[in-house]
């Protein structure tokens, strides 16, 4: 079993969870798209009796529509943090709230009949490991010294 901690970007927030493995679904429909402003949400599914909040549950703000989506996102950062799946006795995790790089398999994907035209499978453009020089990355998108 192991332990996962996570929290919001500017740290209010925090949880733990344990799981045996953690396997997570990509749903790339337009509501994830603009929640996460990239091209695709990912998230795990993790039973509420193996999850824990740390810290800040008052701080949390949430936003839900009709048709049964929802997000908790820290009301200082605005970083999604997790939120209670529906009806079921799980909470929806977003991975991009996990501390540190434990291993996660990505086992479903979701809507991809609504998938944005720019999200590919193969990466394309200029890779770099780490963030280049601020100059280089503007050079570029062809935004040369545009303050």
């Amino acid at each position: 079993m192991e332990e996962v901690h996570g929290q919001c970007s500017c740290g209010a927030i925090g949880y733990k969870f344990s799981a045996k493995s953690l396997i997570a679904y990509q749903c790339h429909c337009s509501i994830c798209r603009k929640a996460t402003g990239s091209a695709f949400s990912t998230t795990l599914l993790v039973p509420e009796r193996a999850f824990t909040w740390l810290r800040g549950e008052k701080g949390i703000s949430s936003y839900a529509k009709e048709n049964g989506y929802k997000v908790n996102f820290c009301s200082c950062c605005g970083s999604p943090v997790p939120n209670k799946f529906r009806d079921f006795s799980l909470l929806c995790v977003p991975v991009g709230s996990i501390d540190g790089a434990p291993h996660i398999d990505v086992a479903v994907q979701l809507y991809l009949g609504s998938r944005a035209q720019w999200d590919s499978d193969t990466l394309t453009g200029r890779q770099f490991h780490e963030m280049p020089r601020l100059d280089e990355v503007l050079e570029f998108l062809g935004v040369h010294g545009q303050r």
